[in-house]
C-alpha cells in the first residue's frame, strides 16, 4: 500500500466488480475488492478506509451486516459506506442502512457520473479530514516542542538561580571574608555574610565602603603600595590588621586578582583570619625551644639523612654531641663515620646495612671520638621512612649521649658483682656456721647425751625401787628422743647424706621426713646422676628445703609435686602445690627474706628463680640452673 486513500468494493458478482473497478480507477485511489462480506473484513483488517462501497444482496453476509462488522472497532474511525442496490429501498430498509452506517445509496445500473461524483465528495473529505489530522499533529507537536521550551527555560532559570544559591551559599560557608571591589575606585560591590559577621556591620554599612576605611591609617601607606604592585602584577597577597566596628584590630592575610566584566575592571578576594595560626606560631616557636632545651637537659639530637641526596641534617644538640658547635660544620655521613672510634666502626657499619637492606630500625650503643680526642659512649636509634610508592626516602633518627649513663652501669655492676660475691661469702660463712653447730650438736651434746643415756641403763640395773627404776624408764625415753632431734638438727644443718649418698638420696630423705612431719602428701620424680658437684647440690638442697618449709607454713596444702630432671644442660627443679597460692604483693614484698635467698642462691649458680601463683589454685616454684657454668 501507497499513501493514496484506501477504498473498499464488496459485490458478489466479478461482473459487477469489474464493472465498480473500472469507474472507480479513474481516481487516485487504492481499490481493495472482494466477492464477500468476510474477504472485505479479511482484507481490510487494520487498513484506514476513506469509503466502503457495498453491494446490499449478498449471501451469507449482507452489506447492512459489512457495514456493521466494518465499523465495530473503529471507535474514532468511522467508514463511511455508500449501498448499491438494485431495488427500491422502502423506509424502513433506509432507515436500517442508514443505522448501519450509511451515507448514501446508488441505485443498480450504476451511473459513472453521480458514482464519481460521490466518491470524489468523500475522497475530498478524507483530504480534508486527514489535513486536519495532520494540522492537529503539527499543533500538537508545536505545543510540545512549546512546553519543552518552557520546561528548558524553567529548568535553566531554577539552574540560574540555585548556581545562584549556591554561589551566596558556598560564599558564606567561607571560613574568611569574600570581597568584590570595583577598580581602581576600591568601592564594595559584593561581599559574604562572614564579612558582615567578623567585622561587625550591617550590610547598608557595606555597601560602596571604601577599601581603605576597613585599616589603621598608619597601615594604609603600606596598603597603597601594595595596590600599585597589584597594577603591574594584576594580583596582590598582604598580611595587615583590619579594624572591626567597635574599634578592635584582627590580623588577615588578604589575597586578591584583577578581573574585567562588561568593561568594568574589578578587584575579587577572600581574607583569612590568621590569628590562630599567629598563636599556633607562637606556641610552635616556645615548643622549638623547649625542645632545644629539652634536648640539651637529656644530651638528646635528632637527625636526618636524604636517601636521594645524602644531605645529613643535623639537630643543634647533635652538633654539640659530637662535639662541635652548632652550624659550625657541614653534617656528612663522611663526618659521622670520622667520629666513630675505629675500633666499633666495622660492627656499627654491618648492622646499618642489615637495618637496610632488611627495612627494619635501627638501635645500637657505640663510642664516638670527639675533636679533642676524647672518648665519649652514644646511643643510636633510627627508622627507614618510605615514600607513597613504597621506596626507602629518608632515615629518621636520634643521637643520645650515654657517657654518664655507661659510667653508671659500669660502677653499678661492680656494685653487683661485690653484692654477689659478698651473698655468695655470708652463704659460705652460713654453711660453715652451720657446719660448726652440726658437728658441735654431733660431737659434744650428741656423745653428752649418749653418755647420760648408757649412764642411766648402768643406774636402772643397780636400783631396786621400782618407782625410781619407772622414773628412770621415763627419763631415758626423754634423753632418746633428745638424741633423736639432735640427730634431726644435725642433718637439716648439714646434711651429711649429700656428702656420703648424693643430691637424690638426701632429696628422698628429706622428702620423706617432711611428709611424716607436716602429713603433707609429697610425690617425687628424679632423673638419677644429675648432680656431681657438692656445692651445687648444696644450692639445690637448700632452696628445696626453703620451699618446702614455705609450704608447710604459708600454703595450706594437702599435696606437693617435686620434679627434678636434666633438659638441654639445664637443670630444672619444680615444686608445686596444691594450696592457698601466693600473692603478687607476698611475691615483691620486701620482707620475703626467703624468697630473696633462694634468688641469690640461684644467681650465684648463673641460674633464674620464679615463683607464680593463682589465689586459690596453688603455687609453682621453678629452678633453672645451667649445667655447662659448673
Amino acid at each position: 500500500m501507497n499513501q493514496l486513500p484506501n477504498i473498499l468494493i464488496v459485490d458478489d458478482n466479478e461482473i459487477n466488480l469489474a464493472y465498480l473497478e473500472a469507474i472507480t480507477k479513474k481516481t487516485e485511489v487504492n481499490l481493495i475488492q472482494a466477492l464477500s462480506g468476510q474477504e472485505a473484513l479479511d482484507k481490510t483488517k487494520g487498513i484506514e478506509l476513506a469509503l466502503a462501497i457495498l453491494d446490499v444482496m449478498m449471501p451469507e453476509m449482507n452489506g447492512y451486516e459489512l457495514a456493521i462488522r466494518l465499523n465495530e472497532y473503529r471507535f474514532d474511525d468511522k467508514v463511511p459506506v455508500i449501498f448499491l442496490t438494485a431495488n427500491h429501498v422502502n423506509e424502513a430498509e433506509e432507515f436500517k442502512g442508514y443505522s448501519s452506517g450509511a451515507v448514501d445509496y446508488i441505485f443498480k445500473p450504476v451511473s459513472n457520473q453521480v458514482l464519481l461524483s460521490k466518491v470524489n465528495v468523500f475522497l475530498n473529505l478524507f483530504e480534508q479530514k486527514q489535513t486536519i489530522i495532520d494540522n492537529a499533529k503539527l499543533l500538537k507537536a508545536s505545543a510540545d516542542e512549546l512546553t519543552r521550551t518552557n520546561l528548558a527555560l524553567q529548568k535553566r532559570e531554577e539552574k540560574l538561580k540555585q548556581e545562584q544559591l549556591f554561589t551566596k551559599a558556598l560564599l558564606d560557608s567561607i571560613p574568611g571574608i569574600f570581597y568584590l571591589y570595583t577598580y581602581p575606585e576600591l568601592n564594595m560591590v559584593t561581599w559574604n555574610k562572614q564579612h558582615e559577621t567578623i567585622l561587625g556591620y550591617t550590610a547598608l554599612e557595606m555597601k560602596d565602603r571604601h577599601f581603605l576605611e576597613w585599616h589603621m591609617p598608619q597601615t594604609r601607606k603600606v596598603l597603597i603600595k601594595s595596590l600599585v604592585d597589584f597594577i603591574d602584577k594584576g594580583q596582590v597577597s598582604l598580611e595587615t590588621q583590619m579594624l572591626t566596628k567597635d574599634g578592635r584590630t584582627i590580623p588577615f592575610l588578604l589575597t586578591a586578582v584583577k578581573f574585567e566584566s562588561n568593561g568594568q575592571h574589578y578587584l575579587i578576594g577572600i581574607g583569612t583570619d590568621v590569628t590562630e595560626r599567629n598563636l599556633a606560631q607562637q606556641a610552635l616557636q616556645h615548643s622549638e625551644a623547649t625542645l632545644t632545651k629539652a634536648q640539651q637537659i637529656a644530651h638528646l639530637g635528632n637527625w636526618e639523612l636524604d636517601d636521594a641526596t645524602h644531605e645529613l641534617l643535623w639537630s643543634d644538640e647533635t652538633f654539640r654531641i659530637f662535639g662541635f658547635e652548632p652550624g659550625s660544620v657541614n653534617p656528612t655521613m663522611e663526618l659521622f663515620l670520622k667520629s666513630v672510634l675505629p675500633d666499633d666502626a666495622p660492627e656499627l657499619l654491618k648492622e646499618i646495612k642489615y637495618s637496610w637492606e632488611t627495612s627494619s630500625p635501627f638501635s645500637r650503643d657505640h663510642r664516638i671520638v670527639m675533636p679533642e680526642g676524647e672518648v665519649r659512649f652514644v646511643h643510636e636509634q633510627a627508622e627507614i621512612i618510605f615514600n607513597a610508592d613504597g621506596k626507602p626516602q629518608k632515615w629518621v633518627g636520634t643521637v643520645q649521649d650515654i657517657t654518664a649513663n655507661k659510667k653508671a652501669e659500669e660502677e653499678l655492676k661492680s656494685s653487683l658483682e661485690q653484692l654477689q660475691q659478698l651473698s655468695q661469702y655470708i652463704e659460705q660463712v652460713r654453711e660453715n656456721e652451720r657446719i660448726a653447730i652440726s658437728r658441735e650438736l654431733h660431737d659434744d651434746l650428741g656423745q653428752s647425751l649418749t653418755a647420760v643415756k648408757i649412764d642411766l641403763g648402768i643406774i636402772k640395773h643397780k636400783v631396786t625401787d621400782d618407782d625410781v627404776v619407772n622414773k628412770i624408764i621415763k627419763v631415758t625415753a626423754l634423753v632418746g628422743d633428745t638424741i633423736k632431734t639432735v640427730q634431726r638438727l644435725t642433718s637439716q644443718l648439714r646434711p651429711e647424706i649429700i656428702d656420703d649418698l648424693g643430691l637424690e638420696a638426701a632429696i628422698e630423705w628429706y622428702t620423706k621426713e617432711f611428709a611424716q612431719r607436716t602429713g603433707i602428701e609429697a610425690t617425687l620424680d628424679i632423673d638419677p646422676g644429675i648432680i656431681k658437684f657438692p656445692e651445687v647440690s648444696l644450692i639445690i638442697f637448700r632452696i628445696l628445703q626453703e620451699s618446702l618449709t614455705n609450704i608447710a607454713r604459708h600454703s595450706r596444702a594437702t599435696k606437693v609435686d617435686i620434679e627434678l630432671s636434666l633438659k638441654k644442660h639445664l637443670i630444672d627443679l619444680k615444686i608445686s602445690d596444691n594450696g592457698i597460692g601466693i600473692t603478687e604483693e607476698q611475691r615483691n614484698s620486701r620482707h620475703a627474706f626467703g624468697l630473696i635467698s633462694m634468688k641469690e642462691r640461684a644467681a650465684s649458680l648463673g641460674g633464674t628463680f620464679t615463683i607464680k601463683s593463682k589465689n586459690g589454685d596453688g603455687t609453682l616454684i621453678t629452678l633453672v640452673i645451667p649445667v655447662d657454668n659448673r
